[in-house]
Formats: structure tokens, C-alpha cells, sequence
């Protein structure tokens, strides 16, 4: 059985946290391989500092995941860095251990 890393569960869990609401959710993590001399390095990469992105036919929402409280800042850092229309939500999303709903910060 192929384990499943920490960020990747609560993405995952995430996404199914939103779909369950009406949200239709697609991942924005990219994979990317860079050739350094002579050896193959793989990075991941967000798409404009997010993990997801939700939409309904009311908002669209992204989102970065974060595994732990102290990342929180972290989180809105990335998100803010690109320019955002007024019309799009942007949330970090926590999830505690054992907690069936995440907290959810706006950025």
C-alpha cells in the first residue's frame, strides 16, 4: 500500500471538505522536472500560491493548505502575492488533529 505524505492527506481531505459544500475543486500543484547537472530534480510548485481552487455558481475560492498553526502567515504570504480580483476569495485552511471541520483564515 502506498503511503500518502501529510500535505498531500490534508489536500485531499480539503478538496472532499469543499466538494461535500457543492464545490466543484481542482488541485493547482504542479510538478515540474529540472535537469542540474546531469541528475533529474523534481519540484512542486503552486500555481499562484495555492493548493486549490474551489468554485460554485456563487464565488470562486482559492486555497492553500497548511499542516500546522505556525504556517498560517506563511500561507497568506503566498497567497498575497500575486494581484487578486475583488470578486475572488482566498482562505488558508488548517485542519487539527482529529477535527472533523477545518479552521479557515481569509488572507
Amino acid at each position: 500500500m502506498r503511503k500518502i505524505s501529510k500535505g498531500n492527506y490534508y489536500r485531499l481531505k480539503t478538496k472532499k471538505w469543499f466538494e461535500k459544500d457543492g464545490y466543484l475543486v481542482e488541485n493547482l500543484e504542479k510538478n515540474q522536472r529540472l535537469f542540474v547537472k546531469g541528475r533529474v530534480i523534481f519540484l512542486k510548485k503552486d500555481l499562484w500560491g495555492a493548493d486549490l481552487i474551489a468554485k460554485n455558481n456563487k464565488e470562486m475560492i482559492f486555497i492553500q493548505c497548511k499542516t500546522n498553526k505556525v504556517d498560517i502567515s506563511k500561507g497568506i504570504k503566498e497567497l498575497n502575492k500575486t494581484i487578486w480580483p475583488s470578486f475572488v476569495k482566498k482562505y488558508v485552511v488548517i485542519w487539527k488533529e482529529r477535527a472533523r471541520e477545518p479552521d479557515i483564515i481569509e488572507a
